[in-house]
């Protein structure tokens, strides 16, 4: 199958989180492989840069830890520095902890909160001015939260805060949806033809 016929992002801008690896890199080689010039991001700057080399000159990378609000604000001002407006937002890092009910550490718990839950909303909160200047009724902004399975079901491995942490961001993804996406140009802002807001879950 030939994907390039089936859609095309030529012109836009993305910046996807975690996407020196894993879903995030696929998700990265997709949007460059579909003509999108893609900002990736990455605690570990060298893999960062490894990625944006191996996905060619359309793919450029931001190295960035993002588990602080700090962190967001530095990423935002990066990405600041290099464009003005982004069309598509991926908030794709994540991370797992694993240990035994009894010895499951707070630092656990609030490592993969930290990344998980938190940063996602304000890393949203400090490029929605890029994400309002690249929309319009035609052509929306996007922001596309990753979350994983464990949100939707019990996982059988002792990752206590990992299931607490997807289905916060699963719900996360919906209100800032309903009160944001006016603003974005997505939906109209008002009136029985704006549908609720609810995140899409996988089939």
């Amino acid at each position: 199958m030939d994907v390039s016929k089936l859609f095309s992002l030529e012109g836009r801008v993305a910046l996807v989180t975690g996407g020196s690896r894993g879903i995030g890199k696929m998700i990265a080689a997709g949007f460059v492989a579909q003509g999108a010039k893609v900002y990736i991001s990455s605690r570990k700057a060298d893999a960062c840069e490894a990625t944006a080399r191996e996905l060619g000159p359309r793919c450029v990378p931001l190295p960035a830890d993002i588990s602080t609000v700090a962190g967001c604000e530095a990423l935002a001002r990066a990405f600041g520095a290099q464009e003005k407006k982004l069309d598509v937002l991926v908030n794709n890092a994540g991370a797992a902890w694993g240990v035994e009910f009894d010895q499951f550490p707070e630092s656990g718990w609030d490592k993969v909160m930290n990344l998980n839950v938190k940063s996602p909303f304000f890393l949203t909160q400090k490029l929605h001015g890029a994400l309002r200047a690249a929309a319009s009724a035609e052509r929306p902004a996007k922001v596309i939260n990753i979350g994983s399975i464990d949100g939707m079901r019990l996982n059988s491995w002792e990752t206590y805060s990992s299931g607490f942490e997807h289905r916060r961001r699963e719900r996360m993804s919906g209100n800032p949806a309903r009160t944001q996406s006016p603003r974005l140009k997505d939906w109209p802002a008002a009136g029985k033809d704006r549908p609720t807001a609810r995140p899409r879950r996988p089939r």
